[in-house]
């Protein structure tokens, strides 16, 4: 009787905690696995990678079609970010809002950090549909790599942070697909 009560605890428990680290919108990580996930990659020597991401144009795009239309949205990007995941060594982490983290566990320099941040940029800027409706999405993405004897994942967050936006400003004034919008 013991043993039945205590299993069934256990896998509450795994539960609650599951929960507790997945955005319950996307499955995918939130920002408490994010750092989990950050510590474990800091017992391993070497580079890491964090980089942080947003949607451009997200917010038009949930006040003109509805939040409702924006979680589909959300999922759609999750996706790809999942799908993408084992091809460039990163886990997927959404934040709040549009705002993803991508964590690069090993990388070999800023370099590989920065091709993998475009190829994911270039996977979610390829979502042409949503629940039928046409649309453009893109995806402005800042990365920094450290050693993994950095103690402070803040701080590497900042940095990618001011990089996005640099990221962001780069995509207005050099492309013209630099929001996420529903063509008619």
């Amino acid at each position: 009787m013991y043993g039945l009560r205590s299993y069934r605890l256990g896998r509450r428990c795994s539960r609650l905690g599951h929960r507790l680290r997945s955005d319950s919108l996307t499955g995918l990580g939130n920002r408490a696995a994010l750092v989990a996930a950050f510590e474990r990659a800091r017992r391993s020597p070497g580079l890491l990678g964090v980089a942080l991401g947003d949607l451009n144009g997200f917010k038009v795009l949930n006040d003109t079609h509805g939040h409702r239309f924006g979680h589909r949205v959300l999922l759609e990007v999750a996706a790809v970010l999942r799908h993408w995941a084992p091809e460039v060594n990163m886990i997927p982490f959404r934040l709040h809002g549009d705002e993803f983290a991508l964590l690069l566990p090993d990388v070999a320099g800023h370099p590989e950090a920065d091709r993998a941040v475009r190829c994911v940029q270039t996977a979610v800027s390829r979502l042409t549909e949503v629940d039928g409706q046409p649309i453009e999405v893109s995806m402005a993405l800042g990365v920094v790599t450290a050693p993994t004897t950095m103690p402070n994942l803040s701080t590497l967050l900042a940095i990618a942070d001011d990089r996005m936006y640099g990221d962001k400003h780069a995509t207005r004034t050099h492309h013209t697909k630099n929001t996420v919008s529903v063509s008619q």
